[in-house]
């Protein structure tokens, strides 16, 4: 963002989006108030890990390129994978000063490594950031409720579709085509996430397509045909 651009927000204390103070991974600089703070963007590979439990929390992560899998392990060697982070996502912004749980990029990617201490002087100093975040964090609880509901009451077809409608209604919310969803994750991570097998998975997404719901672009991308039946069937429709 241009200088011009952020007086004209600071004026205005117009509430935009997160992405107005931390830009859009072009720049290396965040601004806080009259001076600006030096970030640095860190290149991921496939499955490296972004961070692990009980590393300390320093930093917060914008993603700029791909996608991260948050997840725990289960006692038995089981792996739970609680959310996908996507471009544009921040990971972070609790209170706790260790990370709870482990970040690995499921295909190559970049993030943009922001210093806590820079939010913290972002939320005192910047008129809408705090509410930018605030909104940001409202919008990952309710998916995560979202999620509880799918993992402990919907079918397995149920979930799938819920599970697509969720990444088409991310896109909408960020200006991109809904009906084209990306998938870097594999079908073991997506199985992964809602707490079905491979078999499953790869059943239910054929199962999508010889209905004519969805349509396989690529081994990463699903086209949406349908998405008044992939709503219907996410909330528990014939």
């Amino acid at each position: 963002m241009s200088n011009a651009q952020l007086a004209i927000n600071n004026e205005t204390g117009h509430a935009a989006g997160v992405n107005e103070w931390l830009g859009d991974g072009q720049s290396a600089q965040i601004k806080m108030g009259s001076s600006f703070t030096t970030t640095h963007e860190r290149p991921l590979d496939m499955h490296e890990h972004l961070f692990m439990i009980g590393d300390k929390q320093t930093h917060l992560y914008q993603i700029l390129e791909g996608v991260i899998g948050v997840y725990k392990m289960l006692p038995d060697g089981r792996r739970q994978i609680v959310t996908f982070y996507y471009p544009g996502d921040m990971i972070g912004g609790g209170d706790k000063s260790n990370w709870t749980q482990h970040a690995e990029a499921l295909c190559n990617a970049k993030v943009r490594c922001i210093p806590v201490s820079t939010v913290d002087t972002l939320i005192t100093t910047e008129p809408g950031f705090g509410q930018a975040l605030m909104s940001m964090l409202a919008t990952e609880l309710e998916e995560t409720r979202d999620q509880l509901l799918s993992l402990g009451r919907k079918s397995a077809l149920e979930k799938v579709a819920t599970f697509l409608l969720r990444i088409s209604r991310r896109n909408k919310r960020e200006g991109a085509d809904e009906s084209l969803l990306h998938l870097p994750m594999k079908r073991a991570e997506i199985a992964d996430y809602l707490g079905l097998t491979i078999e499953t998975v790869s059943r239910n997404i054929t199962k999508l397509k010889t209905t004519g719901i969805i349509r396989l672009e690529s081994k990463s991308e699903i086209s949406v045909k349908d998405i008044s039946l992939l709503e219907e069937l996410a909330d528990g429709g014939n």
